[in-house]
């Protein structure tokens, strides 16, 4: 994708154009970007009491997955686990374009911090991230998972 950038001291609203041959989810979010409607999601440090902790706005690109355990989910990023107030199918609603893709029941993950896939015994693939953590790729997942992947591939060339 080539960018050009034109400062004009004499511009009175400033306006971006943005040329494209198919929508792909770069250009989705450089036009969420510019509406400002990049995804955040709110979330407090896992091991505080929700009443009494600070609510922390959280990047998707910090994310590593979600997990969703005993009726709560939950964000795993480099620096801590936090507690979100929203559901796993809403964030992957508004999470998809932004490399998110569902691998379980209770797991979205972020495509984009996954640093090894490894396949395993019955057909199961484990994901694992440069922190270290691993998630496991369920069986009935795995082919719309795959499938994420090309198409994630496919629209970025």
């Amino acid at each position: 994708m080539k960018l050009n950038l034109y400062e004009d001291k004499e511009l009175a609203n400033e306006h971006v154009d943005i040329y494209y041959s198919k929508m792909r989810p770069t250009v989705k979010q450089l036009i969420d970007t510019v509406n400002s409607e990049r995804p955040s999601l709110a979330g407090r440090p896992a091991d505080e009491d929700l009443d009494d902790g600070e609510e922390i706005i959280l990047d998707p690109k910090e994310i590593y997955y979600l997990d969703h355990i005993d009726r709560k989910l939950f964000a795993y990023t480099r620096t801590g686990v936090y507690r979100l107030m929203t559901t796993l199918a809403s964030c992957e609603e508004q999470l998809w374009n932004y490399g998110f893709v569902r691998v379980s029941k209770s797991n979205l993950v972020n495509i984009y911090k996954i640093k090894q896939l490894k396949p395993d015994l019955n057909m199961k693939v484990y994901a694992s991230f440069d922190n270290g953590e691993r998630i496991c790729i369920n069986r009935s997942y795995k082919k719309s998972f795959t499938e994420y992947l090309q198409r994630m591939r496919r629209l970025s060339e």
